[in-house]
């Protein structure tokens, strides 16, 4: 398998504040590419992040994809992890999903890339 990026989840937030979401859609599109990689198929297709800026409610459908590849990865390294795409979507309402899926997905990334 193929090693992502560890990231800092505290600095995906920031650096996501700073640029106004711009650098959230850019980890998105980033992790996603990462995540197929790990599992050696195309599982979230990233060009959806493109096309949201076209067409915003795409981005829940590839928030969706992820949720479902991130479980897939859990599955294939035998560590534990349940779906959050209904917490990621109901946060979305007030405003702070972006913020949650940073967290929740980066520390779950970083602990599968540490461990390989």
């Amino acid at each position: 398998m193929k090693k992502g990026e560890i990231r800092q989840p505290v600095t995906l937030i920031i650096l996501t504040v700073l640029t106004c979401g711009i650098y959230g859609l850019f980890w998105l599109y980033t992790v996603g590419k990462e995540v197929n990689e790990a599992l050696g198929r195309e599982a979230v297709q990233p060009i959806i992040i493109i096309l949201s800026i076209l067409c915003f409610p795409l981005i829940y459908y590839y928030c969706y994809q992820l949720d479902l590849a991130l479980v897939e990865l859990a599955n294939a390294e035998g560590e534990n992890y349940s779906s959050n795409f209904i917490l990621w979507l109901i946060t979305t309402i007030f405003g702070v999903g972006i913020f949650i899926i940073e967290i929740q997905t980066q520390e779950f990334l970083n602990k599968i890339w540490e461990k390989n």
